[in-house]
C-alpha cells in the first residue's frame, strides 16, 4: 500500500476506533473503566506512522478521557482529573517508545531477511521471489522480461593476492557499478559469492544485451587500476508463459558459463 493511502487508512481507523471507545465510555457506568482502551489507537498509529502521530493521538485521547472523567466523576476536582490524564500520557509515552523500538527491530530483521549485508542488494531468496512475481506478471500480460546473471572473472585470484578485505571492497564496488548501469525499475541481487543477477522487467533480449554491454563497460571503468575486474554475463530473455524461476535462473547460469568458456569478459544471450 502506498504511504499516503496507508496513512489515510491508519489515521482513519484510529479516529474511528477512538470514537467507538469514547461512545462506549459515555454509555457505560463510571464504575466500568474503559480509559485504557485508548492505548489501542495510540499504539496502532505509533506502529505504522511514527511517534509524532502517536503523540497527537495520545493528546486527543487524553482530552476525551478528561471530558468523560469530569462528566462521570463530578466529585473529583479538575486537578485530580488532569493528574489522571498525565498518568495516562506517561504510560502511553512509555508504551509508544517501546513499540517504536520493537518496530525498528522488526524492520531490521526484515531487512536482514532480504538484503545481503555486504552489498545491500537483495539476497538470492528475495531475488528469486521478485523474479517469481515478475514471471506471473509476464504470464498474465504477455510482457517481455530479461535476467542478467554475472560472475566475476578470476575473483579467487583477487582474494588470494590481495586478501578478503580487498575482495569485500571489490564486491561493494561491483554492486555500485551495477547500480549505476541498470535502471531504477530493475532489481539487483547478490546470488552468492561473486555472482550477481539483474531482473529487468519490460525488457526484451536486445535491450537486455545492450544493458549487459553497458554493465561490462561500467565494471571496466570502475576498475582501471589493480585489481582489474571483469565479469562474464549470461543474458536470458523470457517470453514463454510457462517458464518458471528455476528454469530462468538455470538458463542464465548456463549462459554465464558459456561466456566464460568463450573467453570471459563477455555476454552470451539466450531466449526462452
Amino acid at each position: 500500500m502506498a504511504p499516503p493511502r496507508r496513512r489515510f487508512v491508519t489515521l482513519g481507523g484510529a479516529v474511528a476506533l477512538t470514537a467507538l471507545i469514547y461512545l462506549a465510555n459515555t454509555l457505560t457506568p463510571s464504575a466500568i473503566k474503559l480509559g485504557l482502551l485508548y492505548l489501542i489507537p495510540v499504539l496502532l498509529v505509533t506502529w505504522y506512522e511514527g511517534v509524532f502521530w502517536g503523540v497527537a493521538v495520545t493528546v486527543a485521547t487524553a482530552v476525551l478521557r478528561l471530558i468523560i472523567e469530569v462528566e462521570q466523576v463530578p466529585e473529583d476536582t479538575i486537578g485530580v482529573a488532569v493528574l489522571n490524564q498525565l498518568s495516562f500520557v506517561a504510560v502511553a509515552g512509555i508504551a509508544m517508545f517501546g513499540f517504536r523500538h520493537i518496530r525498528r527491530t522488526h524492520a531490521q530483521l526484515e531487512d536482514l531477511a532480504i538484503r545481503d549485508p555486504l552489498t545491500r542488494m537483495y539476497n538470492a531468496r528475495a531475488f528469486a521471489e521478485r523474479l517469481g512475481q515478475e514471471l506471473k506478471r509476464t504470464r498474465r500480460y504477455g510482457r517481455p522480461l530479461s535476467v542478467l546473471y554475472l560472475d566475476l572473472d578470476d575473483f579467487k585470484r583477487v582474494n588470494d593476492s590481495h586478501g578478503h578485505q580487498t575482495g569485500d571492497a571489490v564486491l561493494k564496488l561491483v554492486a555500485d557499478a551495477i547500480g549505476r548501469a541498470v535502471r531504477q525499475a530493475d532489481v539487483v541481487g547478490r546470488m552468492g559469492g561473486d555472482e550477481f543477477a539483474v531482473l529487468m522487467p519490460e525488457t526484451d533480449g536486445d535491450l537486455a544485451d545492450a544493458a549487459a554491454a553497458r554493465l561490462a563497460k561500467e565494471l571496466r571503468d570502475a576498475f582501471k587500476g589493480t585489481p582489474a575486474v571483469t565479469a562474464s554475463v549470461g543474458v536470458v530473455s523470457c517470453t514463454r508463459a510457462e517458464a518458471g524461476v528455476d528454469e530462468v535462473l538455470r538458463q542464465a547460469d548456463q549462459a554465464m558459463y558459456e561466456a566464460k568458456r568463450k573467453g570471459k569478459d563477455r555476454a552470451v544471450k539466450v531466449a526462452i
